[in-house]
């Protein structure tokens, strides 16, 4: 009989040689959600920044941004808002087709729209309104991630195996969400910094002010097809049949679309966040 600190070490074992493809679909690392947090915070008004500081009542708006992923099992009817899947080669949002309803959620445009209504609402309980916040917060980040906004049948990459190092095996998906920065060996610090540093000598334009998450969609799948799917070994609506290997170059790519939907990340969910609680208490 196993005592209690054996079945411990079992289960951590376990867990550790589960299959990747068993992962589930997160969104950036914990790095990659509180950057985008953190620069969102230096672009809130004045006003809007006391308001999420009095939403969130002692909690840290860059801790929260990792929230909704580490409630996601017990709330399991909002597994789908994390992401909305365009399928590939359908440039163009249809709610129809892509934001279908089920006992897993819908998809994240409709997450946010309804998410966005309950934090404006003064009248509703405090906490329905804190969670909103907390919600919106992480999502804003989740749908800059290109693999959450298309759909090839490989489970937004997750499927698709790839040749990691010391002989290790990942998968497409973690590389977009931390491989790829993790390999610059910066850490979380040197790496806001480096991001602030680049978005203030190269300013996103007025345009992407403007808040439109369509249009936010609509622009990471553009970069899915066009950066994240661009390897040799690319199969249309299937992971290739055995892992792949991406080039340094690949990697180098991938980098430099990270920083920027980082950017933009902070700089859309503060945005949202401005245009959302602009007035509000």
């Amino acid at each position: 009989m196993l005592t209690p600190m054996l079945r411990r070490i079992v289960l951590v074992v376990a867990l550790v040689l589960l299959p990747v493809s068993l992962a589930q679909p997160y969104a950036w690392g914990a790095q990659g959600h509180h950057i985008i947090a953190r620069i969102a915070l230096s672009r809130l008004t004045p006003d809007v920044q006391r308001t999420v500081t009095a939403l969130l009542a002692g909690e840290d708006f860059v801790t929260i941004s990792t929230w909704a992923d580490e409630v996601r099992s017990a709330r399991p009817e909002t597994y789908n808002w994390h992401f909305v899947d365009l399928p590939y080669g359908q440039p163009k949002y249809d709610a129809a087709r892509d934001c279908a309803p089920s006992d897993r959620g819908d998809c994240v445009i409709a997450a946010i729209d309804r998410l966005r209504k309950t934090l404006a609402n003064t009248s509703a309980p405090m906490a329905e309104r804190r969670d909103a916040l907390k919600f919106i917060v992480h999502f804003v980040g989740d749908l800059h991630q290109p693999l959450h906004t298309i759909e090839n049948k490989d489970r937004g990459g997750n499927d698709v195996r790839v040749n990691g190092d010391a002989g290790r095996v990942t998968n497409l998906h973690s590389v977009w969400d931390s491989g790829a920065i993790s390999k610059r060996g910066l850490d979380e610090a040197a790496y806001t910094k480096l991001l602030m540093d680049d978005l203030g000598g190269r300013p996103v334009p007025a345009s992407e002010e403007r808040v439109d998450v369509i249009k936010w969609v609509e622009d990471g799948h553009k970069i899915a097809e066009a950066d994240v799917y661009r390897y040799p070994e690319f199969v249309l609506n299937t992971p290739p049949p055995a892992p792949i290997s991406l080039p340094d170059t690949y990697f180098k790519r991938a980098q430099d679309v990270i920083d920027r939907q980082i950017q933009l990340g902070g700089v859309h969910l503060a945005a949202l966040l401005n245009e959302t609680l602009r007035g509000s208490r």
